[in-house]
């Protein structure tokens, strides 16, 4: 190790000794020279010399950042790292280096990203459990909008540390932040939209609720609206934000009736349905069944069925009613309420084919029927519980071969979650017809293969879905297809056969996505040779996370020289500083 430490670059700026205890001392890289020398010598050998050396190290790195933005978030991470172990004084250093960057502005760094990079750094002081001085900060940041950012994201981070009162008492403070900002952003000359006081206020909304301050996020989320750019084709969907995120904390259905009522409320259509879609899942995943069916009921009474697509905002409302309909099906037909389900599904529009043809004009891939695949789900579950006919009855009637075939995987693999191995081998055996290879290449067609041919890995026909996808016409559509399949066997943790199929892809852009899944795959698994020698295959500009992940992965199993050898080839700057700096954070006991 010590051969590995004497080939990092020398310091072109002096070090910065400090002692935060008579146990250790954690060399800093000294970023100005306006900061005092507080030289002093370092301790015992071992692990915390090493753990000086190494946050040394990641200063340096984070100071040949070019960026300052880049650089001012690479230096707080290190700082949050040193806080974590113990290293207040060291942490408070770093942070003055900073906080002197983000006064530096030029060209590249205006008072347009200043601000926001004080809101981070305030942020960071909080994350390393430095509050107080964070709080302080703060109130030199001139931007309300900033302030309420900082604040709002600081109140979870004492909530998790049991600081209920103080969190509520922050929140509180941003939400008055966040009304006393004036102007209104909602339109840009060039057509697009966006509104910084509805932007907060409805991330305030979500953190009121994480504290059971259920009443005042609901009113909060009442005082915002959303806005859709000129041409309707992109949107800022503010409440729909500030709905869905009190809605993630709430645990019973008590806490969602009074928001399905103060929802129906909202104005614009497009933010309703994700919301009242969220709110029917809720309620149907806790056994209200009728309240569940009247969301569905409320959301094809309230948005009409689409006649025409001649825009962006036409397609999105389609889509999202479709889908919300469809999500609220599904999950009463997890509860195994399949009358009300079915009842739901068979209220989803199709696109006819003149809809079809208009949705091609936004050169979107294409995508099978969201009834259909709403069908399938409902037959995966009545297979679950050994209903297998009225499965086959639903499946068969889609009208659609691709939805079909994906109905009859669907019954196979819930056959298979309940153990019936055989009876799914035989059910596929005598019901799964994949659509025919057109003689011709045929984009559509050849999409709908390929998700067929993924889907029949979920079952276990590997070779099967391979035979189709080497057999589709066109050379991009059949990489993809195939390197989809190693991916699909990543995720099932069939991992040698995972790497030799995305090692075999010819396409380089579809093999990296491959091989960056198995990585990643590894690493969750634990795995952590076979994840280096994946991502050595990866192009550097590629890998840059999987890397960071590895040399974590490293560093938690005891292995610093492996972790700081990994680190040391991470392409970008600031991860790489990072990297170094998890590395040492990991050699330096809880209990320092």
């Amino acid at each position: 190790m010590r051969s590995l430490i004497h080939t990092l670059p020398s310091m072109a700026l002096s070090l910065l000794l400090i002692t935060a205890s008579s146990k250790a001392q954690i060399p800093v890289a000294s970023p100005s020279p306006d900061l005092p020398d507080l030289a002093t010598e370092i301790a015992a050998t071992g692990n915390l010399e090493l753990a000086s050396q190494l946050f040394a190290r990641a200063v340096q790195v984070a100071e040949t950042i070019e960026d300052k933005a880049t650089k001012i978030n690479a230096l707080s991470a290190i700082a949050i790292k040193l806080g974590e172990v113990g290293q207040t004084q060291k942490a408070n250093l770093i942070f003055d280096r900073a906080i002197q960057v983000s006064k530096q502005t030029d060209d590249n760094f205006t008072l347009y990203y200043q601000e926001p990079a004080r809101r981070d750094i305030a942020i960071a002081m909080a994350k390393a459990g430095i509050i107080q001085r964070a709080l302080q900060f703060i109130e030199t940041i001139n931007s309300d909008f900033r302030q309420a950012e900082a604040l709002n994201a600081i109140a979870p981070i004492l909530a998790e540390n049991g600081e209920t009162e103080q969190a509520r008492q922050i929140l509180l403070k941003a939400l008055s932040k966040a009304r006393g900002i004036t102007g209104d952003y909602a339109y840009e000359a060039n057509g697009s939209c966006g509104n910084d006081k509805f932007e907060v206020l409805s991330k305030i909304a979500a953190n009121l609720s994480l504290l059971n301050q259920f009443d005042t996020a609901l009113e909060v989320a009442k005082s915002v609206t959303g806005c859709s750019s000129a041409n309707g084709d992109s949107s800022e969907d503010y409440q729909a934000w500030a709905y869905l995120g009190i809605l993630a904390n709430m645990a019973n259905a008590e806490q969602v009736k009074p928001t399905w009522i103060g929802s129906q409320t909202m104005q614009n259509g497009s933010e309703k349905m994700p919301v009242w879609s969220q709110i029917g899942q809720k309620l149907a995943a806790m056994g209200e069944v009728d309240l569940a069916l009247t969301v569905a009921e409320k959301i094809s009474q309230e948005f009409q069925t689409v006649t025409a697509i001649n825009s962006g905002l036409d397609l999105r409302e389609f889509g999202e009613k479709e889908r919300s309909l469809s999500r609220i099906a599904i999950e009463l037909a997890k509860k195994q309420q399949f009358e009300t389900a079915l009842k739901i599904a068979q209220t989803i529009q199709e696109l006819t084919p003149e809809q079809e043809a208009a949705v091609k004009q936004f050169n979107l891939q294409t995508q099978p029927s969201i009834k259909a695949l709403t069908l399938g789900e409902i037959a995966r579950e009545y297979a679950k519980i050994g209903k297998i006919e009225p499965a086959l009855q639903l499946v068969n009637s889609i009208g659609n071969q691709e939805g079909k075939a994906l109905g009859i995987i669907a019954i196979a693999q819930g056959l298979q979650t309940t153990g019936q191995a055989a009876q799914a081998d035989k059910l596929l055996s005598q019901n799964l017809q994949p659509p025919a290879i057109p003689p011709t290449d045929n984009f559509e067609a050849n999409q709908s293969i390929s998700r067929i041919a993924v889907a029949l890995v979920t079952v276990g026909k590997v070779d099967q879905a391979l035979q189709i996808a080497q057999s589709i016409k066109n050379d991009t559509t059949k990489e993809q297809a195939i390197a989809n399949i190693a991916s699909q066997l990543s995720e099932m943790g069939q991992m040698e056969r995972a790497f030799q199929i995305a090692n075999a892809v010819n396409s380089v852009g579809f093999k990296q996505e491959a091989l960056n899944k198995i990585a990643a795959k590894y690493l969750e698994l634990g795995q952590l040779e076979q994840a280096s020698q994946v991502t050595k295959l990866i192009p550097a500009d590629s890998n840059i996370d999987i890397l960071a992940n590895l040399a974590d992965g490293f560093a938690k199993a005891g292995k610093t020289e492996q972790a700081l050898q990994v680190a040391q080839t991470i392409a970008n700057d600031s991860v790489k500083a990072i990297a170094i700096a998890n590395v040492a954070a990991m050699l330096v006991p809880k209990n320092n």
